[in-house]
Order: structure tokens, then C-alpha cells, then sequence
């Protein structure tokens, strides 16, 4: 038995037991059972999307009352996976949210309906009449410099991708909700779901389709699974529409309407350009911060003045730390990646990546400040850092701003200590210590930095 650790928290990792999560056949056979007669959904990958992609699906009712689907969600037998599966056969959300009905529809669809279990045992797609890729698709090395040296690792992805193919019904519908480089559906998953099909001697083409999440994290983050618009669309027209008959299936809400695309590609796009429009904007936004605070103008009532023209101009960004979370620090060099190796495009995003560059560097200059106030030399400082999660009332870390902050005030020998209510540990930065009663730290620090 040997350990990992998952957000902190120390798991034990038993090969043997997950060698039995995988090659039991009594428990497969016992979950085929449970699957007959009911329509059955598939989930690849229980990160916090899939997990709670599980949890909404698994909360679709009939008019009846009963459930719609019996959902099965499919993650890997490692140290930084199986957990997952362990905590969703618990009945439990395996990340914190503060989204509370997400562990509401968990805990009932487990333990009351009975209609939601988690597996290691990639031969459950065999059962699902719909498999919903989750798995995760990361920016393996970007330099922030502006340029295109971007490094994706697909290998993972593809693998999964195979996974499917080696086991899926021959009927059943693949949908990509993983934001992935536009190409990847028609050029990385199609092909290798081919292929492995081709061994099995199913000839027939897959239903293939991709539709990107738009989940909102917060308090409001099963809701926003459940009840927002999707742009969708499929390899060829009868996966395209598979996919609008499940996506309407799954939603609801009289303003919901899905929009399909003309490509898979298309809907690719759609969501990249749909971050990168949003973090361009915050770009955007830093220059004239700057401008204003050296021209001794407060820029929050310059952007007020401008919001009242409604139409154009309301949703005007204002002034900020940085830019944090999975999807705006990424998406425009997915979409880069993607047109240069997939698609075999020689145009560049430049003005894009120019936007993530400066959204990089945007808690630096807070530093910088930092110096104006306190003097060059900040060795020694006591700065109480207030703020940890990238998002208000999120306690998510991931590509935190506050990071690029903590690093570059470490390295100036700053004493650092953290304040976030919605985070008691930082996964990316351990060693931090954290403190909790504010008043105390106030009492001997010598500045706050509010994220």
C-alpha cells in the first residue's frame, strides 16, 4: 500500500483493492443487471465538471417522477482518481462546492433513487446508450511571453478516446464536453473511436457529437448545467442530432435553447473564443488601469459613466487582481494549438496571446505597489494575502492569480501569511500557513492585499 495526496488530503492506494474495482465480474454483471431495461448515461472522467454533470443527469425525472437515466460515472484506477469513485459511491460531491444542492442530488440519486454509481471498469460503456466525455485536456508548458510555444499533451485524451471505441455499443452516442484545440472531435476522437471499432469489426460510423459546458461555479452551479443554452454539433447530421435530442432531454426551462453548429469544429471554437473574448477584455481593461492611476483619475467611475450605454458598452470590465480558474487562463491556446497541429492553420492569435500575457503579469503589479508603499526592499514584510480562491465565494484554486502573487512576493522575502474564507488549505502552495482570525493578523501586518 503506498499514499497520494488529492487537495491536500492523504489517500491510501491499494492496488489490490483497485485491482478489484476494475476486474470484478460479479459487480459488473450485478451493475448490467441493475442498467436492463433503463436508458443508460455514461460519464468518462469525475473532475468537479463531471462529477456534477453526473449529479444533473442523474437528476432528470420522467413526468412520472421517476428517473429518466441511471447514470454510471467512469473514472481511472490511479492514486489521483479512484478516490473520486469511492466518494460518489458514498453518496457524497468528492470536491467541496458552494453549490449545496450539487451533494443534495448526489446523496439522493445514490442512496434513494438509485439511479447514479461510480466505477473504475471501462467495459460499463458497453451499457450506455450516451457517453459524455469529461476527461481533462491541459496546456502541458506555455511561456507567457506571447508567443506560440505552446505544448499540449493530447496522449491522455486520446487514450480515453480509444477507451470508448474498445467498448461503446455500436449505436451509442459520444458527446465531447471537454473544451479541447478546435479540430480535436474530427481529428483526434473520431479516429481513434474508428479504429477501434474497425478491431471489433463494427463498420458502421459512431454517433459523434461535441458540446462544451458552460457551467458557472458558485452557488448556482447544478442550475447552470440544468438551465443554460448549449451550442452543439456532430460529425455528421444524424449525430447532430442525437445530440440536440439528449441536450434538450437533460435541460429545461422555457429560455433554454440549444444552438447547433455547423461543425464540430465550429462548436469548438465557439467556446474558446467565448473565454477569450472575456479575458482579452480584462486585458484590455489593465492598460487603462494603469493610464488612470498614474494620470490620478479613479477608473471604477470613468467605467460607471460608460456603462450607461446599455447595449454597447453595459458590460464593460472594471479594473482587477488578475485572471484566474481553468478556463480563461487556457482556452486561447487551446484554439492556437488546435489551428496550427490539427488543422494545419498558419494564422495566429497574436492580439489573443498578447491579452494572456498581460493577464499573467496582472498581480504583479499589485507588488509593484506594494513597493510604492512599503519601499524597495520588502524582505521581511509581514503582507496577510486576502483571497486565495480565483473566484468570489468559490473555493477554487486552480490558476489562481493569487499565486502568481505569492510566488513573486516569497522570492522578495515578504512574510506571507493567507485569509480566504472558502479555503482552509492551498493544494498548489502548502507550505503558505493560512490565517484564520483576521483581526489578529491585522493587528501585526504590514499591508493587505484584498484580491
Amino acid at each position: 500500500m503506498r499514499t497520494g495526496s488529492i487537495s491536500g488530503k492523504k489517500i491510501n492506494y491499494d492496488r489490490h483493492v483497485v485491482n478489484k474495482m476494475i476486474n470484478d465480474d460479479t459487480q459488473f454483471h450485478d451493475l448490467a443487471e441493475r442498467c436492463k431495461g433503463k436508458l443508460v448515461v455514461a460519464v468518462q472522467g469525475l473532475g468537479f465538471v463531471g462529477s456534477a454533470v453526473c449529479a444533473a443527469v442523474a437528476s432528470v425525472v420522467e413526468k412520472s417522477g421517476s428517473p429518466k437515466y441511471f447514470v454510471i460515472g467512469v473514472d481511472l484506477p490511479t492514486p489521483e482518481s479512484f478516490w473520486k469513485v469511492e466518494k460518489i459511491n458514498a453518496g457524497e460531491m468528492p470536491f467541496p462546492s458552494a453549490d449545496a444542492s450539487l451533494s443534495e442530488v448526489i446523496h439522493h440519486a445514490v442512496k434513494k433513487q438509485k439511479n447514479l454509481v461510480a466505477v473504475c471498469d471501462p467495459r460499463v460503456y458497453r451499457l450506455a446508450s450516451v457517453i459524455i466525455m469529461d476527461v481533462q485536456l491541459d496546456v502541458a508548458a506555455y511561456p507567457y511571453d506571447g508567443s506560440r510555444n505552446i505544448t499540449i499533451e493530447t496522449t491522455g485524451f486520446t487514450k480515453a478516446a480509444r477507451e470508448i471505441g474498445r467498448h461503446m455499443c455500436e449505436d451509442a452516442l459520444v458527446i465531447v464536453e471537454t473544451t479541447v484545440p478546435i479540430g480535436t472531435t474530427e481529428h483526434i476522437v473520431a479516429p481513434a473511436i474508428r479504429e477501434e471499432r474497425k478491431l471489433r469489426g463494427i463498420t458502421q460510423p459512431a454517433l459523434l457529437a461535441h458540446c462544451y459546458e458552460r457551467v458557472m461555479p458558485g452557488a448556482n452551479y447544478l442550475k447552470s448545467i440544468r438551465a443554460m443554452s448549449r451550442c452543439y454539433s456532430g460529425v455528421d447530421a444524424p449525430s447532430a442530432e442525437a445530440a440536440g435530442a439528449f441536450l434538450q432531454s437533460i435541460t429545461e426551462g422555457s429560455e433554454v435553447k440549444h444552438r447547433r453548429m455547423a461543425s464540430s469544429t465550429a462548436s469548438e471554437m465557439a467556446k474558446l473564443l467565448e473565454n477569450s473574448y472575456r479575458a482579452a477584455n480584462i486585458a484590455f481593461i489593465h492598460e487603462w488601469t494603469l493610464l488612470a492611476e498614474k494620470s490620478g483619475v479613479n477608473l471604477w467611475d470613468v467605467v460607471d459613466a460608460i456603462r450607461i450605454r446599455k447595449g454597447t458598452h453595459d458590460n464593460m470590465r472594471y479594473p482587477g487582481f488578475g485572471v484566474g480558474g481553468y478556463c480563461l487562463t487556457k482556452d486561447s491556446l487551446l484554439a492556437q494549438w488546435g489551428g496550427e497541429n490539427l488543422l494545419q492553420v498558419d494564422t495566429g492569435l497574436d492580439t489573443t496571446l498578447r491579452a494572456l500575457q498581460t493577464n499573467y503579469h496582472m498581480p504583479l503589479h499589485t507588488l509593484d505597489l506594494l513597493r510604492e508603499l512599503l519601499g524597495e526592499n520588502l524582505k521581511g514584510k509581514s503582507v496577510v494575502l486576502c483571497g486565495i480562491s480565483y473566484l468570489p465565494d468559490v473555493g477554487d484554486t486552480r490558476n489562481s492569480p493569487s499565486q502568481i502573487f505569492a510566488d513573486a512576493a516569497l522570492a522578495a522575502g515578504v512574510k506571507l501569511t493567507l485569509h480566504d474564507p472558502n479555503v482552509s488549505l492551498w493544494p498548489e502552495r502548502p507550505d503558505v500557513p493560512f490565517v484564520h482570525n483576521l483581526e489578529a493578523a491585522i493587528a501585526t501586518a504590514d499591508a493587505l492585499v484584498f484580491t
